[in-house]
C-alpha cells in the first residue's frame, strides 16, 4: 500500500497517527536517522504529511517499508538548508519551487522500489530536473551521521 501523492488528500488524525507511527519505526530501523531527536523528527516529517508532500510504503500487512517527502522551495531557503546554516522550517515547505528532498528512509532495502514508483507516479511532469537531498553518511566513532548533499535528476 502507498499513501500519499500530488494530490489533494485530507488524512483523518487516525491516518496521521498511523503514518507517524510507522515512520518512527523506520528510523529506529535506521542508523542514519536512529539518533534524531523527537522535536528534529517532527520537524522534518510532519509537515510533509499534512501538506501531503510524501509517500509511505506498507506491506500487504500495513507493515511499513519506506518513507519519503520532499519540499518545494525558494532559492535563498534552499542555498540556506544546503549550506547546513539552518534546518528545514515549517514556512518553507511550499516556499517556491525547488524541489528538496528532507527524508527518504528506507532501511529494508527498498530505496531503488521507492524511486521508481516516485519517478514514475509523482514526479513524471519534473522529468529531467535536478532536485537534492541531504544524506547522512554513518560515522564509526559515534551515532551522528556526517550530511552531505546529494543532486540527482528526475
Amino acid at each position: 500500500m502507498i499513501q500519499g501523492d500530488n494530490k489533494v488528500l485530507l488524512l483523518e488524525s487516525s491516518e496521521i497517527q498511523e503514518i507517524m507511527g510507522g515512520v518512527m519505526l523506520l528510523t529506529q530501523r535506521s542508523p542514519l536517522h536512529r539518533a534524531y531527536l523527537v522535536s528534529e523528527w517532527y520537524q522534518q516529517i510532519y509537515p510533509a504529511i499534512t501538506l501531503n508532500q510524501f509517500r509511505y510504503y506498507t506491506d500487504e500487512h500495513g507493515n511499513p517499508l519506506a518513507f519519503c517527502n520532499w519540499a518545494f522551495l525558494s532559492k535563498k531557503n534552499m542555498n540556506e538548508i544546503l549550506s547546513g546554516e539552518r534546518d528545514i522550517r515549517k514556512e518553507d515547505w511550499q516556499s517556491g519551487s525547488n524541489m528538496f528532498f528532507p527524508e527518504m528512509i528506507a532501511p529494508y532495502g527498498h530505496a531503488k522500489m521507492m524511486a521508481t514508483d516516485l519517478r514514475r507516479n509523482i514526479l513524471s511532469s519534473r522529468k529531467g530536473e535536478r532536485v537534492c537531498a541531504i544524506r547522512g553518511q554513518p560515522n564509526k566513532q559515534n551515532s551522528l551521521a556526517k550530511p552531505r548533499v546529494q543532486w540527482f535528476k528526475i
